[in-house]
């Protein structure tokens, strides 16, 4: 198959996140509106305003994309099949960050042929990050990324986790184990290693919170894989609910097997 994008296509969503971003934390600089959804979780006023700015700016450019996204669940129930194109997206990835007027989130996008990640973009505006890649590369800030698969294991490496994690997993690591708050952001700082010293990232949640992050990480020579070392079928995952049923890891090292016996069932 060729390609989906052209140039313009790429400059296009670049724009597009970074203005939604940056609308969003201006939001972040006054006063955060906070609701709670049924399953409790939270949503802010920024949520809802970057979803519909990133659907309505989407729809109104091309008239062939599928939906699926976390707020309401626009457009999100229609069958997928292998010639569709999906822009998946989460508004605000960390919003509880967010809602602590704390810089660790950002904005995802990710767009799915079939069931096949192929772009992604990735937006933080506090850190003035944007990750995405296009058939070639993955860029962060326009300079080509690419994971270090050697990267030294010390008491300096990083290892970024969900929040959750511990109740299901013991960590084994003489680094250092942190939790920022953002699964698309976690995931993609697993390719920027060389300059942060990141081994992996561990999390679950469904599909929008990975989506935009997965291409970049793949596209930057980075890999991600089931905890028990299953690749991850996405086929079943948008056919479901959108919800991974184990955890996934996020990881630049050639060495899969020394990364699993990190995390110790507990």
């Amino acid at each position: 198959m060729g390609a989906l994008f052209t140039t313009a296509d790429f400059d296009f969503f670049k724009s597009l996140i970074v203005k939604a971003g940056d609308a969003a934390r201006q939001i972040q600089s006054s006063t955060i509106q906070v609701t709670r959804k049924s399953d409790a979780t939270i949503v802010t006023q920024a949520d809802l305003m970057v979803q519909d700015m990133l659907i309505d700016t989407i729809s109104a450019r091309y008239d062939d994309l599928h939906f699926i996204n976390e707020e309401q669940g626009r457009a999100g129930a229609a069958k997928v099949t292998a010639d569709t194109v999906s822009v998946i997206i989460d508004p605000i990835d960390g919003t509880a960050m967010y809602s602590m007027y704390l810089p660790i989130w950002c904005v995802s996008i990710g767009i799915f042929r079939g069931y096949t990640p192929v772009y992604g973009f990735v937006y933080s505006p506090g850190f003035n990050m944007l990750f995405y890649n296009d058939d070639d590369k993955a860029y962060l800030n326009d300079t080509a990324l690419r994971a270090d698969t050697n990267i030294r294991i010390d008491t300096e490496t990083n290892i970024f986790y969900a929040s959750e994690v511990y109740r299901e997993y013991a960590i084994e690591f003489p680094g250092k184990v942190r939790n920022l708050g953002s699964t698309a952001l976690h995931a993609c700082l697993t390719v920027d290693n060389a300059r942060n010293r990141t081994l992996a990232f561990i999390g679950k949640s469904r599909l929008w919170d990975w989506a935009g992050a997965i291409p970049v990480v793949l596209k930057a020579g980075g890999s991600v894989r089931y905890i028990d070392g299953r690749i991850v079928d996405f086929r079943n995952i948008m056919r479901g609910n959108y919800a991974f049923p184990e955890y996934i890891i996020a990881y630049n090292s050639r060495d899969f097997t020394s990364i699993r016996k990190i995390f110790k069932k507990r």
